[in-house]
């Protein structure tokens, strides 16, 4: 298929016969993809899968951007059109969901689920904390929680 395309241009003798068929390749990019149902859901699929098994680790637009292969600003753009949050929201609020089950079924000290769920501070731990649960994570580990102000969502 390539070869054929290749060959095609060079046969063209216009820069309107090369626009015309760079946009019916567009077409069949674009009819292809919403055949398939892929489109960008499978780069937003790869980046979420790989935020749930590296979420200790630092990790940023760019590193995800680079996973799969698109610029940071397209990137961001397909991932909050997907999921409905920004890149960062969604790895703290999935950080965030991890240390309620660390807090719940474990003894760790909080400066400890702090690194293990990467966190860069504790301060900074118990501020996202507070802001996704509604209470420190001292008193959810106590089970005094005023009711979750943020729905933590894991997909």
């Amino acid at each position: 298929r390539l070869e054929d395309v290749i060959r095609q241009v060079y046969e063209l003798q216009s820069i309107q016969e090369v626009l015309g068929l760079v946009e019916s390749l567009i077409t069949e990019m674009e009819q292809q993809l919403s055949v398939d149902g892929h489109g960008s859901r499978n780069e937003v699929a790869k980046a979420k899968s790989y935020i749930y098994e590296h979420y200790s680790e630092e990790i940023g637009v760019e590193t995800l951007a680079e996973l799969v292969y698109l610029s940071p600003g397209y990137f961001s753009y397909i991932f909050k059109k997907e999921t409905g949050e920004n890149v960062s929201r969604f790895i703290r609020c999935y950080r965030v969901a991890k240390a309620k089950e660390l807090l719940a079924g474990t003894s760790k000290k909080i400066v400890q689920i702090c690194k293990e769920t990467g966190f860069s501070n504790v301060s900074y731990f118990c501020k996202s904390f507070r802001e996704y649960c509604g209470c420190s994570p001292e008193q959810y580990r106590k089970g005094e929680t005023a009711g979750e102000v943020s729905e933590t969502k894991i997909q």
